[in-house]
């Protein structure tokens, strides 16, 4: 009995080894790629990574100063126009500031009135009496001096008796100056200086209360061009940093409070590595390719070229891919995408679209011969040794 089940699981393992060998021969078939490869439209044309940005390039708005977020007036994919409002930090200690401020100049304001004011009436006729009082005072004292020098001749007044009364004639005489000169100064009013010392506090108050709005109106930040909220990182009551989005915030891709954007017309920054730098041309034709499942015809773009950013720099766009090169430097060339060329394909700012170039003077039927000047306008001027 066991002899005869140990034969059959044998016989079975055979037969199972057998069929393994003979199915591991067969070639697995690939699948089918899941949308068309992008290939080149262009002979021998530039292949370069292209980046869609709106007209105006992205616009990062960051927070004037580290505060608390009070309001946020606009919402994502909202269009605003220039000076409208995009959030506000809070503005409590500076509404404080600015109470302080008023009351100075207030008070600043209620000097100059005061100083342009001088003098009362009321402060007159005070003045007034007193010199009548030191006038009638001199008086007296240059009549019993002329009676006390009568008197000395006939030897009825002494020598000291008329020379105190000189003195006190002198007294009187300046009593009457000074209150003479009082008078006077209350007459003529505000001395100039002490009114131009009063405008300048009065300004100086003035600037101080100017100073504090505009701090408060800054606080208010708002859309600096007509635009589209494209990211908004802020929310009411979050703590925005200095240059940087709330605390709150997910978004990897910009730390700015909010990021605007001119969508009402659309531009492609290619990058072109240094190595096709040389085959570059102004005004070259070029196509834009989206990435997906888009169909050759319908994910084919035309585009025009504005101008080529004539400095060279090391690549900041990564795309991540595996064949990517990261150790060149490339040159930016910037792309229109009209409306009418957008064949209905919905892009966003900051998509990954490949780029191509048409090279003309590379399109020849023959291979050139290497001192061809086709060949030295495609590579160059040759160095001179």
């Amino acid at each position: 009995m066991y002899k005869r089940i140990t034969i059959i699981l044998a016989a079975a393992g055979m037969l199972f080894a057998l069929w393994v060998v003979a199915t591991a021969k067969e070639k697995t078939p690939n699948p089918p790629p899941a949308y068309p490869p992008s290939i080149n439209p262009f002979g021998r044309g530039i292949v370069a990574l292209g980046v869609v940005e709106s007209a105006s390039r992205d616009v990062e708005i960051a927070a004037p100063e580290a505060g608390r977020v009070e309001a946020v007036a606009v919402a994502v994919g909202q269009k605003v126009k220039a000076g409208d409002p995009l959030f506000s930090l809070d503005t409590t200690a500076l509404e404080a500031e600015m109470l302080r401020a008023v009351a100075a100049r207030d008070s600043a304001a209620a000097e100059l009135a005061r100083q342009k004011a001088w003098p009362r009436p009321e402060d007159i006729p005070p003045l007034e009496a007193a010199v009548n009082e030191a006038r009638a005072r001199l008086d007296d004292a240059a009549d019993r001096l002329r009676s006390l020098q009568d008197a000395q001749e006939q030897s009825a007044a002494t020598r000291d008796e008329v020379s105190r009364q000189k003195f006190l004639v002198q007294t009187n005489r300046a009593a009457l100056a000074q209150a003479q000169a009082n008078l006077d100064k209350y007459r003529a009013g505000a001395w100039t200086q002490d009114v131009r010392v009063a405008e300048a506090n009065l300004a100086q108050a003035e600037a101080n209360v100017r100073a504090l709005q505009k701090q408060i109106e800054r606080l208010h930040v708002r859309s600096p061009i007509d635009a589209t909220v494209l990211k908004r990182n802020v929310e009411p009551g979050e703590y925005a940093s200095v240059g940087g989005g709330g605390m709150g915030s997910s978004n990897s891709a910009s730390t700015a409070a909010m990021v605007l954007g001119d969508l009402s017309s659309l531009r492609v920054r290619a990058q072109v590595d240094e190595e096709d730098m040389p085959l570059l041309r102004a005004g070259a034709m070029a196509k834009a390719r989206v990435r997906g499942p888009l169909s050759r015809e319908r994910g084919e773009l035309d585009l025009q070229m504005l101008w080529i950013e004539p400095l060279a720099g090391p690549k900041r766009q990564i795309t991540n891919a595996s064949t990517e090169l990261v150790d060149t430097r490339v040159v930016e060339v910037i792309f229109e995408l009209r409306p009418e060329d957008q064949k209905g394909v919905t892009l966003y700012p900051g998509q990954v679209v490949d780029v191509y170039i048409d090279a003309p003077e590379a399109h020849t039927s023959e291979e050139p011969k290497p001192d061809s000047p086709k060949v030295e306008a495609a590579q160059g001027p040759r160095s001179s040794k």
